[in-house]
């Protein structure tokens, strides 16, 4: 399998930007374009349903969607519905979610079974399966099958940054994305965790796809880029555990900026966002400056590289540069060669 490239953007950019975003996408060359689906911003399903109607190629999905806050069944609905308008283009993620605590969602007590119930659930719906589910924190009848026709099952990746839940993914899923990653060494140890997994249950890595979504923020201006990753990384830090304790950034440093940055003070929250936390969760920079940290990513097991947000304070930009700077250095969607 070669290199693939994505876009992954928030809901946080008017509803009418999002048809011409995705062209853009579509025509730079991108594979795929993810929408997350947070709380905090507009959800991901209209946004789809708008970059379905807008393009005709790339594939499309919500990563990630949670049964924390919509049932498995639910999200396996407007999945379809969705792939049916797309032509067959569609690819999802389902994960714990990272806003959960904001609604006072508690944890599962037991998140891996929760997690594979979620996952085989909504298998179940995509395949027009009609056996009973009967699982400890999800059920379903026989009588629950969708009244319309599903053609194809969309694939179901698995969101998460711990390597505990990559090693689940590799079990049960064909591939699995980790958002807010950009340590190389971070990245190996979930691709060894996900390959262990399906060693596990006698599944080959054939066919899989292992995708890397780091925070983005590119600019030929390197300072602008950097003020705007301290900006998401201010508000981000605090639900991208257990990733900081295994980089090393202090608990106290990520809180001191997350207080800063919802009390308003968002010149001080940026300043305490230190430069290891930069390099550990994003790719910020010149065009020049990320090119090797992608080539790095692509030899510790990336499959596809799916640059996240901000995309910098221009995100119209920054996708332009990386369409035209970034993607030719790579030699072929065959080859893992960079050009220098």
């Amino acid at each position: 399998m070669g290199i693939s490239f994505s876009v992954m953007v928030t809901g946080a950019l008017p509803m009418a930007a999002y048809g011409p975003l995705a062209r853009q996408v579509e025509d730079a060359g991108f594979d795929q374009l993810h929408i997350a689906d947070d709380l905090v911003f507009r959800p991901a399903w209209p946004i789809l349903t708008v970059a379905a109607l807008n393009t005709s190629r790339i594939r499309l999905g919500p990563f990630i969607v949670t049964p924390q806050v919509a049932h498995p069944v639910y999200h396996a609905a407007n999945l379809a519905a969705l792939d049916e308008l797309s032509g067959g283009r569609m690819v999802a993620g389902i994960g714990r979610g990272g806003f959960n605590p904001l609604i006072g969602a508690v944890a599962p007590s037991k998140p891996m079974t929760w997690m594979r119930e979620a996952h085989a659930l909504m298998t179940r719906m995509l395949t027009m399966d009609r056996t009973p589910f009967e699982g400890q924190y999800f059920k379903a009848t026989e009588d629950l099958y969708f009244q319309f026709e599903v053609p194809r099952h969309v694939p179901l990746f698995v969101g998460t940054w711990s390597p505990q839940t990559a090693r689940l993914a590799g079990t049960i899923a064909p591939g699995m994305k980790a958002d807010c990653v950009a340590s190389p060494e971070y990245v190996a140890r979930l691709k060894s965790q996900f390959a262990d997994g399906r060693a596990g249950v006698g599944k080959s890595m054939e066919g899989t796809e292992f995708i890397v979504g780091p925070l983005c923020a590119i600019s030929t201006d390197p300072g602008r880029a950097e003020d705007s990753i301290r900006g998401m990384l201010a508000l981000l830090q605090p639900f991208l555990a257990p990733m900081i304790r295994e980089v090393g950034i202090g608990e106290d440093e990520v809180e001191a900026a997350y207080t800063a940055f919802t009390k308003g003070d968002v010149a001080e929250a940026k300043a305490l966002v230190t430069r290891r936390a930069i390099d550990a969760f994003s790719l910020t920079g010149t065009p020049d400056q990320v090119v090797r940290r992608i080539g790095d990513l692509i030899d510790a097991g990336a499959d596809n590289i799916a640059f996240g947000p901000p995309h910098g304070d221009d995100p119209v930009e920054c996708i332009r540069l990386i369409g035209e700077k970034i993607l030719p250095r790579f030699t072929s969607r065959s080859a893992r060669k960079v050009i220098i």
